[in-house]
């Protein structure tokens, strides 16, 4: 079973992720503070991380970043949640993120681009 983590300021969206993805077959931590997910990951490595880009305090784009740059987390493939795509878009080229959804999300497509960000993995 596939682990995500999903990393989002939105206490009632994380929720609601949580049990769309575990309905749909997949193992499902969530996190509203990226630093606690860090300190985790380090120890159970998640398949994949859902990232919002507008976290409380910090810009999801430099959590990628750092995610990508730290040895630990390099290779766990990050797709970009976001109200807003045309930022979420950036984070493909400019952050290493695998892919990204757009808020609000139709449940077909969030499954679609997990499943397939897993495949490339």
């Amino acid at each position: 079973m596939a682990k995500i983590f999903v990393i989002d300021d939105d206490k009632n969206l994380l929720k609601v992720m949580k049990s769309l993805l575990h309905l749909n077959g997949f193992d499902v931590s969530i996190f509203r503070n990226w630093e606690i997910a860090y300190r985790i990951m380090k120890r159970f490595e998640p398949h994949l991380i859902l990232l919002d880009v507008f976290l409380i305090g910090i810009d999801g784009l430099e959590v990628c970043q750092r995610f990508k740059a730290s040895p630990y987390t390099k290779h766990i493939p990050i797709i970009f949640c976001s109200g807003y795509p045309e930022i979420a878009k950036t984070g493909i080229d400019d952050y290493g993120a695998a892919d990204f959804i757009a808020k609000p999300f139709e449940l077909k497509e969030l499954i679609s681009k997990v499943q397939s960000a897993l495949i490339k993995r």
